[in-house]
């Protein structure tokens, strides 16, 4: 199938040519002092597979550094978390495309696994009840590890996810919303909306036709943040633009990509919602679009600083 990305800003849809590169800032701001994270300026592990005991569980997760990595020089730092049935390796290596290939250069990465007994059980997630706040509790643990061991800007964190890992970023976002840059969820659904602390940068990117986390979801969620980040209410023409486009190009058999981005929110929380026809699991445009990293690196490089 034909494959095309097209991405969109201020509300209207703009083609662009496919896979260009993102674009660096031009100057790299200095980092203030009180940003910076306890692990910098000392002795650091090296990447790769890693271990953290919780409680009596123990996490599984990989970290990758740019290999130019400078313990005295603040990071960011991005945690991508994998779908249900998934585990870490599969996130970095096939899963979450572009992540690695995107951000790896620039910023520590960081790929948790779900907690799961034995921990090569191929079975588990991050979001359902009787794994939630164990989850959350090696979340915890584990955020705090990496910036004790690891030189990171705390200005510039992110929340990576696919599915049910995006379902559990959402979850984490409303949990720690002030301490976040940004959150980017790719097929996720928003399980607690209310009562959320602070409103970081968010991109959902969802499938047209997702049978596993229908997109009506993924709507839901990007109201709840319409109305987090105090943006104007969705203008349904853009949307419905957005839509039909999308479902010619699944109809026609395309692979493609748009997003918009809401209007007006608050400095700091801008909101860009996209759409793919790319296919997935079950004959579905669930799962993560190969395209995804490169939105998702996309939408990072637009940030302002905290």
């Amino acid at each position: 199938m034909q494959r095309a990305l097209r991405l969109s800003a201020a509300l209207c849809l703009v083609s662009c040519a496919p896979a260009r590169a993102v674009p660096e800032p031009a100057v790299a701001a200095p980092v203030d002092s009180s940003s910076r994270s306890a692990g910098c300026g000392r002795p650091y592990v090296a990447p790769g597979e890693q271990r953290l005991q919780v409680g009596e569980r123990t996490g599984q997760y990989l970290v990758s550094l740019p290999t130019d990595y400078d313990e005295k020089r603040a990071y960011p730092l991005v945690f991508a978390l994998h779908g249900r049935n998934r585990n870490h390796r599969d996130c970095q290596q096939t899963d979450c495309t572009g992540i690695q290939s995107e951000l790896g250069g620039k910023a520590v990465l960081v790929y948790p696994q779900s907690l799961r007994e034995p921990l090569d059980a191929p079975s588990s997630g991050w979001e359902h009840p009787d794994e939630r706040d164990d989850n959350l509790a090696f979340f915890d643990a584990l955020w705090a590890s990496i910036e004790a061991g690891y030189c990171i800007d705390r200005e510039r964190i992110v929340l990576a996810g696919s599915s049910s890992g995006g379902t559990f970023v959402h979850s984490l976002g409303c949990r720690y919303g002030e301490r976040l840059q940004a959150i980017a969820t790719v097929a996720g659904g928003f399980p607690e909306p209310e009562a959320c602390r602070g409103a970081p940068a968010a991109i959902l990117i969802h499938g047209i036709d997702d049978h596993h986390v229908p997109i009506a979801r993924g709507e839901l969620s990007r109201e709840a943040y319409v109305t987090r980040s105090g943006c104007q209410p969705s203008v349904a023409a853009p949307l419905a633009d957005l839509r039909a486009a999308m479902r010619q190009a699944r109809d026609a058999k395309l692979e493609e990509a748009s997003c918009v981005d809401i209007a007006g929110c608050r400095a700091g929380s801008p909101l860009r919602w996209c759409e793919h026809s790319y296919g997935g699991y079950d004959g579905s445009t669930h799962g993560w679009p190969p395209v995804g990293g490169e939105l998702i690196a996309r939408f990072l490089s637009e940030l302002p600083a905290r």
